[in-house]
């Protein structure tokens, strides 16, 4: 069942807002929902142009800050290297998370909750229509949540360099100085003059900084309503064992039903997993920098721009606890299985529905984990860690600032 086409035609709630970010950022690799061929291939042609600059664009990032890190002579501040180190740390994992979710494996885990998602509209059972939209409401929340806080974060980093880009310029011609102009983004130019040129890299800068912002989103939230998806399963398949008694049906025919639902989440949970848990660890070890360098620029900067570190700290901070959360909620709600199962009329059936039952309840004691790496069960716990290491580096960069 994993193995699904990249068709789709209804407008399925749970992923329609990553959906739309995917396509604002060009990310997205399925069919447009648009009949369009001037737009289909419109989007192909910027999907391709941001394919191959963004590389480009945080490559030269990359040089930059490292030049810069060399650099003895370097006239910059400590909280404007600790800046460009935390947005080089953040704009690196999205640009996995890109590659990651354009896979063509991944690509089929977003079309099975498309298809899974339609079967539980069309399937008419009130009680499980009701119980999965609870989800996609929590889902929702959750997703404009990580929106709202990427947004504020987005905004008062442009508005900030905007503001000392119109202090630098006022200095200069009050001074008669030639003080370099801030860039949002430090970019290593080769051969280009930068201060000759610096409307082009400002709009280079904010035009990044948009699309960036809808990368993150719409990395974020897919990856979020994917995990989601699994606790609303989980959770019908409970309502269904526990009324396994009141349908008219063959009990065999409903039991082997919902065992055959059960593999297919196992196996969801198992390629998911396998697709992103090497992403995971790749947040779980950088993230921790990164909320400790952002710390460090909220701790020395100036008091008239606390707002870009605020935002940006409690962008980190939702984006990992939500995270935490939900990987927490399938490991619960794959426990819970096996209580739901022994609460259901199983007593009143045969002898040999009693053993099946008994197998699903033996499986269900092996909870269904998404791993940091090949590591340890992504929990709670793990996004309270990765703060406590934060803190850490936050104390020791503090006593050799």
């Amino acid at each position: 069942m994993i193995e699904t086409s990249h068709s789709q035609s209804c407008q399925t709630p749970l992923c329609y807002m990553p959906k739309l970010c995917m396509i604002s950022a060009g990310i997205w690799r399925l069919p447009l929902p648009v009949e369009n061929v001037i737009l289909k291939k419109t989007y192909t042609v910027y999907r391709k142009f941001v394919r191959v600059c963004f590389p480009i664009f945080l490559a030269s990032l990359c040089i930059q800050c490292t030049l810069t890190l060399l650099d003895k002579n370097s006239s910059k501040t400590t909280e404007e290297l600790f800046k460009q180190l935390s947005y080089f740390i953040t704009l690196l994992i999205v640009e996995v998370a890109t590659i990651l979710w354009q896979r063509d494996e991944v690509l089929r885990l977003i079309s099975f909750v498309y298809e899974e998602e339609e079967k539980i509209f069309r399937s008419g059972e009130k009680i499980i229509i009701q119980a999965h939209l609870k989800q996609v409401h929590f889902c929702k929340n959750s997703n404009w949540i990580v929106l709202v806080f990427t947004l504020f974060a987005g905004s008062t980093m442009i508005l900030e360099t905007y503001w000392r880009r119109f202090e630098v310029e006022k200095y200069n011609r009050e001074h008669n100085a030639t003080l370099p102009v801030p860039f949002l983004f430090e970019l290593y130019c080769y051969k280009f003059d930068a201060e000759k040129h610096a409307a082009v890299l400002h709009y280079v800068n904010d035009f990044a900084a948009i699309i960036n912002g809808f990368r993150i989103v719409s990395t974020k939230t897919i990856f979020f309503s994917c995990i989601m998806f699994v606790p609303s399963v989980l959770k019908q398949l409970c309502i269904r064992f526990r009324k396994m008694g009141t349908y008219e049906d063959d009990i065999f025919v409903i039991l082997r039903h919902l065992i055959l639902e059960h593999q297919e989440v196992n196996r969801f949970v198992k390629k998911l997993n396998d697709c992103v848990k090497y992403l995971i660890l790749m947040e779980y070890l950088l993230d921790s920098l990164n909320v400790a360098a952002t710390s460090i620029q909220f701790i020395t900067y100036d008091r008239k721009m606390l707002a870009s570190p605020i935002f940006y700290i409690s962008h980190l901070f939702v984006q990992t606890f939500i995270l935490a959360w939900n990987a927490n909620e399938v490991k619960i709600q794959s426990l819970a299985l096996a209580d739901a199962i022994y609460d259901s009329p199983w007593y009143k059936q045969t002898m040999g529905v009693k053993k099946s039952l008994l197998t699903v309840i033996l499986r269900a004691q092996r909870p269904l984990l998404l791993t940091i790496g090949p590591f340890d069960a992504m929990t709670t716990q793990s996004g309270l860690a990765i703060m406590k290491a934060s803190y850490s580096y936050v104390t020791l960069m503090m006593n050799n600032y």
